[in-house]
Order: structure tokens, then sequence, then C-alpha cells
């Protein structure tokens, strides 16, 4: 059985290669991508309350866009269109079952006043069935 936080990322990648136009969709971008860019950051998992031997657990992921623009609009659009990809949706892999839920995001324009960057966190609920 793979672990709740490998069948999230896997989940949130084909969800997101599958929904996202105008961008790139990487688990681990290159340091040379060109921008548009969508990452799947940091990830945190925690055990259900009052389910110490379960498999079962909240997964919590962080997904970073980066794009160079002369305005916000082009970010804010792409992490919509992330939050319409992942919020509220369920998806399964064998042997999980995972719903997905929006925690919150944040848009910050660089130094460089040509790059944002948004930051957007969802939380998901790993079952094993």
């Amino acid at each position: 059985m793979s672990s709740a936080k490998a069948a999230v990322e896997a989940a949130v990648y084909d969800a997101l290669a599958q929904t996202i136009s105008g961008a790139t969709v990487y688990q681990d971008a290159p340091d040379n991508a060109p921008l548009p860019i969508v990452v799947i950051g940091d990830m945190r998992s925690a055990r259900l309350p009052g389910k110490a031997s379960s498999p079962d657990r909240s997964v919590t992921v962080s997904i970073v866009t980066l794009i160079e623009a002369q305005e916000r609009a082009p970010l804010l659009a792409l992490m919509d269109q992330i939050e319409t990809a992942l919020d509220g949706g369920t998806f399964v892999a064998d042997p999980w079952t995972l719903s997905g839920t929006f925690d919150d995001d944040e848009a910050v324009l660089a130094e460089d006043g040509s790059t944002y960057s948004g930051l957007s966190t969802f939380t998901f609920l790993a079952l094993a069935d």
C-alpha cells in the first residue's frame, strides 16, 4: 500500500495536469523551467483523531504558482484553475479515497516587480479502503 502522502501527490498532479491551461505542472520543477509553472510543494500529514493505528490521514499540500507578468490577473486566473480542480473533489487512488478542501491562498509580487508567486493550500482526507 502506498502512503497517503504519495497517493495525494499523485492525485493532485493528475488533476492539475488535466485541468491547468497556460502553465506547466510539475511535481519537481527543474531549475531552468520556463514560467509560468505550477509546482506541488510542501506536504504534511497527520493521523486522524481517535485512529491511532489506522493508515487514514489528513494530508495538507501546498501548490506553488510562478508567473512573469505585468499584472497579477494571470496569476489569479491560474490559482482559480487550481482551486476549481481540487476544492471539493473526490479522487480514488487505489486503495485510497481522497477528498480535497481549499484552506487558503496568497498572491505575492516579487522584488523584481515582474514575477508573481502564488501559494494555495489544500487539505485532503485520505481514507484507506
